[in-house]
């Protein structure tokens, strides 16, 4: 058996060109930045009014309280200046500050008389503005590549004119089930029979990144199973089978694919759940063969295949680590990926070991919002200890 760490430096040295792309802003969303951004202009570009108010001359506050308005500034518009400081501008959140003026004051704080406001005592020198570059300046590097776009890039972007993006292009992702004891979720099972659920796991973890794979299923009838997935391999970037990766005579999965032409890289990891996982590639396309447990092609997608297609698309995650809030022990000389509720506590990520029914008790997945890596060479894992934190994501 290969080691987990072994296995996971053997996915991640192998490399494709996927290429990039350049979208417009509206179909970024999801996507991952492939280029630097760079501010064009100050942020904010001007001394922004920060509420809806009056603006005076600070220097004339020190003898009057009595303001009468010499015109409105409303936001989107270029600033009057005001020329006499016994007068105030009425003014709009987003409008520049009108030049000649200082500070705001907010309608909440005012009173009105006339054509003129009441100002209150205890008004502060440069209040309600937000100051010109407060945010960022001129030249700034904004956003660098390996990130995904959410809303917050996409604002980003859009201040600084980015109408059209440069991305990393989506792999063509196809996931297959195999074996003919699995049948569509549409149809009634035999007695049999189950339902194909883990291809639906897996494509939601790739939909979750903005990614919409191709799902099929393998038949164990020879020539049709080997047919499809010379198809799925000369049409896909990135390949995960779902199935007969053990040792059971129907267990074809690793001998179709070294038929078809693709290099096994490693077959069995120590660890637990999902331990008869293979993976290899051929020119173009890694291919990843996980365990038919539901439990297990999970443990598979979110180890491996997740930091491989990081990487791929230059996405670089910080790690995380969560805390046992009571003791395991595990005495197999095999990687634990114990499964965990989290919860925060002052700040601190507190991971609870879930009782489960094993690697196929798939409703046992409700309950799990990762799972803890407890490594090699160890039987006992103390509450308290910190150890790396696998979250149910590919992001």
């Amino acid at each position: 058996m290969t080691d987990p760490q072994a296995a996971l430096q053997l996915v991640l040295q192998q490399s494709f060109d996927w290429g990039n792309e350049t979208i417009p802003l509206h179909a970024a969303t999801g996507r991952v930045l492939r280029q630097t951004v760079h501010a064009d202009r100050d942020q904010p570009p001007f001394d922004r009014v920060a509420m809806d108010g009056i603006a005076i001359d600070y220097a004339a506050y020190r003898s009057r309280r009595r303001f009468p308005v010499a015109h409105t500034a409303p936001a989107g518009t270029a600033p009057l200046p005001l020329t006499d400081p016994s007068h105030c501008v009425e003014v709009m959140t987003g409008a520049p500050l009108p030049p000649g003026t200082t500070t705001v004051i907010r309608y909440e704080d005012l009173q009105r008389d006339g054509d003129a406001f009441i100002v209150p005592e205890g008004v502060e020198d440069g209040r309600s503005i937000h100051r010109r570059a407060n945010d960022g300046r001129a030249g700034d590097r904004v956003l660098e590549p390996g990130r995904y776009i959410g809303a917050a890039e996409l604002a980003a972007l859009a201040t600084y004119g980015v109408g059209e993006v440069t991305v990393a292009r989506r792999p063509r992702v196809a996931i297959a089930s195999t074996g003919d004891e699995v049948v569509p979720v549409q149809q009634t099972p035999l007695p049999h029979q189950i339902r194909s659920s883990n291809v639906w796991q897996l494509a939601g973890l790739f939909r979750d990144v903005g990614i919409e794979p191709t799902v099929s299923h393998l038949s164990d009838e020879a020539r049709l199973g080997q047919e499809l997935l010379r198809q799925l391999l000369a049409d896909h970037d990135l390949l995960l089978l779902n199935g007969g990766v053990s040792k059971g005579k129907l267990d074809h999965v690793p001998d179709w694919l070294a038929t078809a032409g693709v290099e096994g890289l490693f077959h069995r990891v120590a660890q637990r759940p999902g331990k008869p996982l293979w993976v290899g590639r051929s020119t173009q396309t890694m291919v990843f063969a996980l365990p038919g447990n539901p439990v297990s092609s999970l443990v598979g997608a979110l180890a491996y295949v997740g930091p491989f297609l990081r990487q791929q698309l230059g996405v670089v995650r910080p790690a995380r680590q969560a805390v046992l809030t009571r003791e395991v022990t595990f005495v197999p000389d095999l990687q634990l990926f114990q499964q965990v509720s989290l919860a925060s506590v002052s700040g601190e990520q507190r991971a609870s070991p879930l009782d489960h029914g094993g690697s196929g008790d798939l409703l046992s997945l409700l309950r799990t919002d990762g799972f803890c890596v407890l490594p090699r060479g160890r039987t006992t894992f103390s509450a308290g200890e910190a150890f790396d934190f696998l979250p149910l994501s590919l992001r």
